[in-house]
């Protein structure tokens, strides 16, 4: 009775979670927004963007739905002062968890997916499947249309945001591709392919438009 009184008087773990990833992309934020008020958060609408698709990504593969959410929530909560965001963010989802009503015997498996999310691309395979999920959230999160909304966005808090700027630093397709490329579960190599897709006749029609290019097809 008395484990059970200690363990209900634990912070709720999502809340805790939460507030650390919104704490960190916030810092972040700052960095180039200084004090003045944050007009837009690269790393918070990055961030609830991979817990969405983890969230869901979890459902359709059977991985475990606590693993993955408290890791999507946490996998870039050591970025604002890392070289190396995916250890020491292991660190970091280890200390933040514990305390917390989050199962103690899944904490070490939040950690080793924090730690084995970065990057762009492999060629090697990520497992268990909570760590394939959470890489193929945080790389889907980087594709399609709403991807394109989060890097113009991440432009305009860098101070590059015209659309000259935008048309040139938008990401190429080539690392793209290679992205595509890497997912490891079913459902995200699908989406991935029809994103990677959308974003290629959106940015080409962007280019056409820019340079008048559509007035010469008649």
């Amino acid at each position: 009775m008395c484990d059970n009184h200690l363990a209900d008087n634990r912070p709720a773990w999502r809340e805790v979670v939460r507030a650390a990833a919104q704490e960190a992309a916030l810092a972040e934020a700052r960095v180039h927004w200084g004090e003045n008020q944050v007009a837009f958060n690269y790393r918070w609408e990055h961030v609830q963007a991979v817990v969405r698709l983890a969230i869901r990504l979890a459902e359709l593969t059977a991985a475990d739905r606590e693993i993955v959410e408290a890791a999507a929530w946490l996998h870039d909560v050591a970025r604002p002062h890392s070289k190396d965001h995916g250890r020491d963010g292991a660190v970091a989802a280890r200390q933040t968890l514990a305390g917390t009503d989050f199962p103690p015997d899944k904490i070490d498996a939040v950690a080793d997916a924090v730690e084995k999310h970065v990057g762009l691309f492999t060629d090697e395979p990520v497992e268990p499947l909570e760590a394939a999920v959470l890489w193929d959230a945080d790389k889907l999160s980087k594709l399609g249309a709403t991807a394109v909304l989060h890097f113009i966005g991440h432009l305009v808090m860098m101070g590059q945001g015209t659309t000259v700027q935008c048309l040139e630093l938008l990401p190429n397709l080539s690392w793209l591709e290679r992205t595509a490329r890497s997912f490891h579960t079913a459902p995200a190599r699908a989406a991935g392919q029809k994103r990677l897709e959308t974003y290629r006749a959106l940015w080409e029609q962007a280019l056409q438009e820019f340079d008048g290019d559509d007035l010469l097809g008649g």
